[in-house]
């Protein structure tokens, strides 16, 4: 049975708003010359659909969705005879912001792999909230909306890379490494990428694609921000010794490193944060 479930609305508006949720276990054709008055997610849980917006036609197969902006014109049916979909509508003071630093299109369609649907499932979540009229105040759903958001942008993808997430899973063995072996000043790239058995180049590629650096700086950041962390709580220590311990063949070369990161000393940092623990 279709559900079509509308929320109570806030009396002020909200980051993320949900304004509809629902299910159509038999979608039919929808056209909408003029598109939908907010943003608009349709997923496949069953069957198979066709959804064409902008000059462009996409098969919505299962584990595939489309996030369409405010006023997108689009038109989808049924193929084959059989979709199931769900849907989720929503606005916000904050949406249009977030849509735009995840970098997505005004038309954006997602894939993901079978064996992780949490996508659907916090879908199916938000449905069941809204039917027991559980959140009257919005601020849930806001947070769920988020929630989905972010989903969207680390277990989907919409080109045919793999996901963020199933790309951290390959890089993962490497991360716990570094976690542990961070202080040794012997670490160089060589290393790194010997342990993916892969290129120091592919290496570098991977570490960009995910943090916007290389892995060389990746494992800077990491013992600048163990310094972070023991400067403040670690006051008997020197600079020149938590320098050593996280990593730093020399005082000077961690007292430039850390100032140029953060923007002063480590002895300023170690004065500022100690003042605000002890406070």
């Amino acid at each position: 049975m279709k559900k079509r479930i509308v929320p109570p609305s806030p009396a002020e508006l909200l980051p993320l708003q949900l304004e509809s949720i629902g299910v159509s276990p038999k979608q039919e054709m929808m056209d909408r010359p003029n598109g939908y008055p907010y943003f608009h997610w349709l997923q496949t849980l069953g069957g198979e659909g066709e959804l064409s917006t902008n000059g462009q036609t996409w098969k919505m197969t299962e584990h595939s969705g489309v996030l369409l902006s405010t006023g997108t014109p689009h038109r989808y049916e049924a193929k084959n005879g059989f979709w199931h979909t769900g849907f989720i509508t929503f606005h916000g003071s904050m949406a249009a912001s977030f849509i735009q630093s995840f970098g997505w299109k005004i038309a954006e369609r997602f894939q993901w792999e079978a064996g992780n649907d949490r996508i659907s499932t916090l879908l199916a979540d938000m449905l069941v909230t809204a039917e027991s009229g559980g959140d009257p105040s919005g601020w849930q759903f806001s947070s769920d909306l988020y929630r989905f958001l972010t989903l969207l942008r680390t277990d989907a993808r919409t080109d045919n890379r793999p996901s963020i997430s199933k790309r951290l899973e390959r890089i993962q063995i490497l991360l716990d490494w570094l976690e542990a072996e961070f202080a040794d000043p012997g670490i160089g790239l060589a290393e790194m990428a010997a342990l993916l058995e892969i290129g120091e180049r592919q290496l570098n590629e991977k570490f960009r694609e995910l943090f916007g650096q290389t892995a060389y700086a990746y494992l800077i950041q990491l013992r600048i921000r163990k310094a972070k962390e023991w400067l403040p709580s670690r006051p008997d220590w020197t600079v020149r010794r938590i320098g050593e311990a996280v990593g730093f063949r020399d005082a000077s070369h961690f007292v430039a490193t850390f100032r140029r990161k953060e923007g002063m000393t480590p002895e300023t940092y170690r004065r500022l944060y100690s003042m605000e623990t002890s406070s």
